[in-house]
């Protein structure tokens, strides 16, 4: 049988070797090759090592790269979450600089319809309150009409005119007017023109309308008129002083803004 040709020439190698150089070369050519071979298993062992610091490395910056990849995320995240808060506070400033605007104007508003009825507001006549950025004023029915009656006397059209001058140059309020009566019911001299009290407290507020439109001079785009009867009182309607603070028009200027 013959052996693989490596495998002789190993087997030839101390015989050649023996044959050829002394001992002393000899076994100084074996401490090499046995040093060689140390170094050549430290090498593979180191290499071993090297590609396991590798693959530790390769593994650590895989999980940098996607923590890093979540922190952008979230970068991302805050970043539309500051834009989105900026956003909101410059609409609340504009909404706050807006009302802000609304109430100097209604401060405004009021304090010329208290010059200008200053008469009227003194007896009781009229009277002014603010509610929710709305300015209401209030006209006692007799100093606007005579009884059971639509039509606006001669003191009721200077009341009316004075109130109109007083905010005529404010355009950026709405007009709502608002007819109210007591709950005693018409008269049986008026009930074909006026079947209850519906029909008479929303002609008494038509007749507001028309004359702060065709004769104060107020845009009708800015006004609206309705009728509410005796089903909004603001007292009971037991005694004629109730009765009477229930029989009314109410003009309620409404900010546009």
């Amino acid at each position: 049988m013959r052996l693989p040709s490596a495998l002789a020439f190993c087997l030839c190698i101390p015989i050649f070797l023996g044959a050829c150089v002394s001992k002393g070369t000899y076994l100084e050519l074996e401490s090499d090759l046995i040093d060689t071979q140390r170094s050549a298993e430290m090498t593979n062992e180191n290499l071993i090592a090297v590609q396991s610091q590798k693959t530790d490395l390769e593994k650590k910056y895989a999980k940098l790269q996607s923590e890093n990849m979540v922190l952008e995320d979230r970068n991302t995240n805050l970043n539309e979450r500051i834009e989105s808060l900026s956003d909101e506070l410059k609409k609340e400033r504009t909404l706050i600089e807006e009302q802000d605007q609304v109430i100097q104007e209604l401060q405004y508003t009021r304090q010329k319809i208290e010059v200008g009825l200053k008469d009227q507001i003194a007896a009781q006549e009229i009277r002014i309150e603010e509610m929710e950025g709305k300015l209401k004023v209030t006209f006692v029915d007799k100093i606007l009409f005579d009884s059971g009656s639509a039509r606006i006397n001669p003191r009721g059209r200077e009341s009316l005119s004075d109130f109109a001058h007083s905010f005529a140059d404010s355009n950026g309020q709405q007009v709502v007017v608002e007819g109210h009566t007591d709950n005693v019911p018409v008269g049986s001299a008026l009930r074909s023109r006026y079947p209850s009290n519906w029909e008479l407290s929303t002609a008494r507020a038509t007749a507001v309308v028309r004359f702060l439109s065709e004769e104060a001079g107020l845009s009708p785009e800015r006004m609206s008129a309705s009728g509410y009867g005796s089903y909004q009182p603001v007292a009971v309607n037991d005694t004629e002083e109730g009765r009477s603070q229930n029989r009314r028009i109410e003009i309620i200027l409404v900010p546009v803004h």
